[in-house]
């Protein structure tokens, strides 16, 4: 008998849906496109290498009929980088792209392993004026998709990789550093100060406190560090969110925000809103990615919005085309 039943984390959708989700996809590519970036496709397969050094059990990962191992891609910010370095692209430029990515959950969270997503990558430009190009043109993408109500919530990849590698933890104890700080365990990040004690207590010790409206954050951190790096990296998220004050009413920090991709490498932002659990887009700034593809290092400030998760936050309130969404 034929199997009729899906993967694990695999969906049809549906008609109305469906129908809601590809204008969404469409408004989105089409505002990126008049904004001036380039369109850009990348295939679903690559070498599994395009996304990191090692096999990664969260992806989804097979032979072809020569024995070589591909990877459907997990995101598409690591196919630029391959891009960039393989072709004869100029720098500056700036890409859009959609298109789907795979990625595992745990079973029991009843989460999709398939995800639309669009986005863009700004490279070779300066870093202020990308950053900053970046933050508006996701905030006019969520516009356009119709999102009501979100929230920018900023961090910086150097402060946690400064206490990371400073610390210079063995793999085990380093997830189990990382665990704490993402589920903000104030028992245990004080515990962990006291099996490995360093300048950073203090601030190891405040990070489940130390998210909420951006000035009142960063007072607080600077009261509990004097490594420069870390200052230096406030420093930067203060000018950012001053030069977004015009177009950002509110801004937050999250200061324990773990990078949720490993190339990060300075500010990073995330777009929260009603309605879903997760972001609604990720994104910064990743200057070392294109070194791992022999290619010099360049400036480089991306975003990716998930299309799942805008539709979830919008399908009660918008209609396309005079369609109504579904549940």
């Amino acid at each position: 008998m034929k199997k009729t039943t899906l993967p694990v984390g695999m969906h049809d959708k549906l008609f109305k849906r469906a129908y809601a989700m590809y204008q969404i996809e469409r408004r989105i590519s089409d505002l990126l496109i008049d904004a001036g970036f380039n369109r850009i496709e990348t295939p679903t397969l690559e070498h599994f290498q395009v996304f990191g050094d090692e096999v990664d059990a969260s992806h989804y990962n097979l032979f072809d009929n020569r024995g070589e191992l591909l990877s459907l891609r997990p995101d598409i910010t690591s196919q630029i980088g391959r891009v960039i370095a393989s072709t004869r692209v100029q720098t500056p430029i700036k890409f859009s792209y959609s298109g789907k990515v795979f990625n595992y959950n745990e079973e029991n969270r009843g989460l999709s392993n398939e995800h639309t997503q669009a986005g863009v990558e700004i490279v070779g430009y300066p870093v202020q004026s990308a950053m900053i190009e970046a933050i508006q043109s996701a905030k006019s993408a969520l516009d356009a998709a119709g999102v009501q109500n979100y929230q920018f919530e900023f961090s910086h990849a150097i402060i946690l990789q400064e206490i990371f590698e400073t610390l210079n933890l063995d793999k085990s104890e380093s997830d189990r550093l990382a665990a704490l700080i993402r589920d903000k365990s104030i028992t245990g990040l004080n515990e962990f100060t006291k099996t490995y004690p360093s300048e950073f207590d203090a601030l190891i010790q405040n990070l489940p406190f130390l998210f909420g409206e951006t000035k009142d954050v960063l007072e607080k951190a600077r009261q509990l560090i004097r490594n420069e790096r870390i200052l230096t990296a406030l420093d930067s998220l203060e000018v950012l969110t001053l030069a977004l004050s015009d177009s950002l009413e509110t801004t937050t920090l999250d200061l324990a925000q773990l990078s949720s991709m490993p190339y990060y490498t300075g500010m990073m932002f995330k777009v929260f809103g009603e309605n879903v659990p997760d972001a609604f887009v990720s994104g910064g700034r990743y200057d070392k990615l294109f070194e791992r593809f022999g290619a010099k290092e360049l400036t480089a400030v991306g975003w990716a919005i998930d299309i799942d998760s805008v539709y979830q936050a919008v399908h009660d309130t918008i209609a396309y085309g005079g369609a109504s969404y579904d549940k």
